[in-house]
């Protein structure tokens, strides 16, 4: 009986793994919420409860996999299959862990990815002669699960006899006590039990196949994103090797028992050819007889293996090849590598990897939707194949990353030729439905030994060298070199050392003043952070940010300035100082948590400040990047009395008509125009722009990087409401602030 396993995780962080070049998003692992998932609690290897209450099994391990990489709560709930279908279907669950795909089953649920490929089957006692085949079901009693994908199979079979059970143990129980005279079962969960019982020479099977169908997770209709998110786990942990090693531990040699049964088989030959030799001396008319019984016992032997080699051969197309673009995956490539090393070894000689990835290529995904992605891919591999040498290979090992392993150099120029090709090969655009897609690729350029002599050094230092194409402006290559390793290592220490920074009183906030341009009357401060490294001495942002941005730092760090900056504004509040603003930038990673809304609630009441008197900064791309959820999010905000400045303006690419949904106070104009005034006259134009687009939408606005009377009189004469720079002041300590501007009524 072939039947769909369930794993499932339910969608909650609405996707919040889109992921900005300059400001990726952070996932937090706190205040998870919970995901129910269904499962059956007797479908063994699938998932069962075994004799000690423990809920197990490869769906099981499947979900606690996609639960650690994804950073989810998930509460595994197993019951018995009717009871986790009609959950599914009344909602009381968000997912059910497996479940096999069918067109019925398709009007009522929405499926993600298959995790494995099943078998159905018909098991009959060793002696039965009567059934070969499914259609020889008619008139005999049938067992099997209810509910199960087997019911639909043998629903249609004329005058069946029906014989429904709970699970697949009790239908195959009573084949085995002759309640029934066939069971239709998944295969390897019967299988499994007649191994596990010492029950296995009791049966055989007949009138396969029957049929294989996809197995994987399924939710109801409206729960779309949740499936995304699934096949994001799945896509994952297929990448990373961890579906493959538990694809091995549930469904390996260990649960097909090839050696076992073709022992039981070997027995029962053995058994037969003892009689026959006994027979001849007695009765050699019976001769004929047994030899016929004995070709027939061989030719279910051989129809066995051939079942089981086909199986394997799934199974190793699972475990070895990307299901995207058909190409070897990571686990291919990384066993590929440890032969190659060997060989290398020996022969003193040497050999390259390719690792590439297309740059900008998440903004396919967020425009046109992750399946025209795949199909970009499947493209890219295609025209990359071409290029390489009968003994290379081409991998797809996750995402937009590629690698490719040439086996055999003389020198680093053979790489440099094959990188240059893949990049002219990237000039020609590529056709996907009614699209020309222009792309480019970054290639980081690994030659052994130099750049490593194991299988995780070669492949990180490839990983590197492709960076650093990348920051370096993309559609190149770059040759690792130990240099570059060394500057990855300063990276790695000055990361461990941020890690401690907030703990060791190692942060701190810097306010620069915001003043009204008419009044001259400073009216906000914007919080600025700085690092005093006990090593290095003060760190500059630019230095830092960006490492916090890319390992996730980036967010306890903004929860740290934000709650910071609160709790000076109320205590120079409650000193009697006239109130003023203070203004927070909020990363995209911050931005995109899932409590995001909630942490900055949080803060206000914890430190007491008046959420009036709180601006927070947010990028034109982190806002348009999905408007939605800026909708939801900006919404709340408001709700609290939260003020909400767009950062760096004019330096993305909002429309207007995206500008007027958001429900935001303030435009801040980039520096980057501001420092061309009486220079660049489309700057100029697209400041005035900018100051009548936010007097038209009743939005103040404020210029940065204001350093001149020039530039001042000019946003003056223009109407801009507020300035900000070296103008009027630098970044200052708090004390400093204090001290020079809140006593004074302006500058």
């Amino acid at each position: 009986m072939k039947r769909k396993v369930a794993i499932c995780l339910l969608l909650i962080i609405v996707f919040s793994f889109i992921i900005l070049n300059e400001n990726p998003e952070k996932v937090l692992t706190e205040d998870l919420i919970t995901i129910r998932v269904a499962g059956d609690n007797n479908y063994p290897p699938y998932e069962y409860v075994d004799e000690y209450g423990t809920y197990k099994g490869f769906n099981v391990d499947i979900m606690n996999a996609i639960s650690i990489e994804l950073g989810l709560d998930i509460d595994l709930v197993p019951m018995e299959w009717n009871d986790a279908v009609e959950a599914l279907e009344r909602k009381e669950v968000d997912l059910i862990q497996g479940i096999y795909r069918t067109e019925e089953r398709e009007e009522k649920f929405l499926f993600a990815d298959p995790i494995v490929v099943s078998s159905q089957a018909i098991f009959v006692m060793k002696d039965t002669n009567i059934i070969a085949e499914i259609e020889d079901l008619s008139g005999v009693r049938v067992a099997f699960q209810e509910g199960d994908i087997n019911q639909e199979i043998i629903n249609n079979i004329p005058d069946i006899i029906l014989i429904p059970k709970k699970n697949q143990i009790e239908a195959m129980e009573a084949l085995l006590n002759g309640e029934a005279d066939a069971c239709v079962c998944n295969k390897l969960t019967s299988i499994y039990y007649l191994q596990k019982f010492k029950k296995s020479h009791l049966v055989k099977i007949v009138g396969e196949p029957i049929e294989d169908t996809e197995y994987g997770p399924a939710t109801y209709y409206g729960n779309e994103e949740l499936i995304m998110l699934i096949n994001q786990g799945l896509r994952k942990i297929k990448s990373n090797g961890i579906y493959d090693k538990i694809y091995k531990k549930w469904f390996g040699e260990e649960l097909i028992y090839k050696d076992d049964i073709i022992e039981s088989y070997i027995k029962e030959v053995s058994i037969i050819a003892s009689i026959i030799a006994a027979v001849i001396l007695l009765f050699i008319i019976w001769n004929k007889k047994l030899r016929a019984e004995v070709d027939k016992r061989t030719r279910e032997l051989r129809l066995a293996n051939e079942d089981l080699i086909m199986h394997q051969k799934k199974i190793h197309n699972l475990a070895y090849y990307d299901s995207v673009t058909s190409l070897p995956n990571k686990l291919f490539i990384t066993e590929a590598l440890v032969n190659v090393i060997k060989s290398a070894e020996k022969s003193n000689s040497k050999f390259a990897l390719l690792y590439f990835d297309l740059d900008r290529f998440k903004q396919i995904n967020d425009t046109l939707g992750h399946d025209f992605g795949d199909m970009v891919l499947e493209k890219i591999g295609k025209r990359i194949i071409k290029l390489i040498g009968e003994m290379d290979v081409l991998a797809r090992i996750g995402g937009d990353e590629f690698l490719i392993l040439m086996k055999h150099i003389k020198s680093e120029d053979e790489a440099v030729i094959l990188a240059n090709k893949i990049i002219e090969a990237f000039k020609s655009p590529f056709i996907v439905s009614t699209y020309d897609l222009f792309l480019s690729t970054s290639i980081g350029i690994a030659v052994y030994p130099e750049a490593g002599e194991t299988v995780q050094a070669l492949m990180k230092n490839a990983d590197i060298a492709m960076y650093k194409a990348k920051n370096s402006g993309g559609n190149s290559y770059y040759i690792y070199t130990r240099e570059l390793s060394e500057k990855e290592m300063d990276n790695l220490i000055l990361i461990n050392e941020l890690r401690l920074a907030e703990r060791n009183n190692e942060l701190r906030l810097f306010y620069q003043p915001i003043v009204d341009i008419s009044t001259r009357d400073i009216v906000e401060m914007e919080a600025l952070i700085r690092w005093e490294n006990p090593r290095e001495g003060i760190i500059s942002p630019a230095r830092f940010i960006p490492l916090a941005e890319e390992t996730g730092l980036i967010v306890p760090i903004g929860e740290w300035v934000l709650r910071t900056a609160c709790k000076q504004q109320k205590s120079w509040t409650d000193k009697g100082y006239k109130p003023v603003k203070v203004s927070v930038n909020i990363s995209a990673r911050q931005f995109k948590q899932p409590n995001f809304a909630e942490t900055v609630l949080r803060i206000i009441n914890e430190t007491g400040i008046d959420p009036n008197y709180l601006v927070l900064e947010i990028t034109e791309s982190i806002a348009i990047i999905n408007i939605g959820y800026t909708l939801e999010i900006l919404k709340k905000l408001k709700a609290f009395g939260v003020c909400v400045a767009i950062d760096d303006f004019g330096t993305g690419y909002s429309s207007l008509y995206k500008l007027k949904e958001m429900n935001i106070d303030e435009l801040k104009i980039d520096k980057s125009f501001i420092k061309d005034i009486k220079v660049n006259e489309k700057n100029e134009k697209i400041i005035k722009a900018i100051i009548a687009l936010g007097s038209e939408l009743n939005l103040k606005v404020t210029a940065e990087g204001v350093e001149t009377e020039e530039q001042l009189e000019f946003l003056k004469k223009n109407g801009c409401n507020k300035a900000q720079g070296f103008y009027y002041s630098r970044p200052i300590p708090p004390e400093e602030f204090e001290k020079i501007y809140l006593n004074q009524k302006g500058l």
